[in-house]
């Protein structure tokens, strides 16, 4: 086996990322800029900015591990369920929600909501 440094010119770029590994990247940018106000740190000095930086960065994080484990503890808790017991749930919250839909529509008949139409 012959092993030597490979022949031509290096390449300039060592590790090529492909395009669609970066768009979740940026994605996560534009959300921060638009929904975060990344875009609209105003903080004088830089130790601040890095930390309203890393305040806001901590917070997405934040907000996906908690988009991940909700449907996580929602499985768990109904597989530590019985069947009765998940009907018995089910049929309290259908019970609530019929109520609320009551009042809605009781508030709807008495008039103590006035709808206006504008065009």
């Amino acid at each position: 086996m012959l092993l030597a440094k490979p022949l031509g010119r290096p390449s300039a770029v060592q590790k090529h990322v492909s395009p669609g590994e970066r768009n979740p990247i940026e994605g996560k940018f534009g959300q921060a800029k638009t929904a975060y106000v990344l875009n609209r740190v105003k903080a004088r000095l830089r130790g601040t900015s890095e930390s309203w930086i890393a305040s806001i960065i901590l917070v997405l994080n934040l907000v996906k591990l908690a988009g991940a484990a909700l449907p996580s503890l929602i499985f768990k808790i109904l597989a530590s369920l019985s069947m009765p017991e998940i009907k018995i749930l089910l049929s309290h919250l259908a019970e609530e929600n019929r109520k609320q839909l009551i009042s809605i529509k009781e508030m709807f008949n008495s008039n103590q909501v006035e709808i206006k139409y504008t065009v």
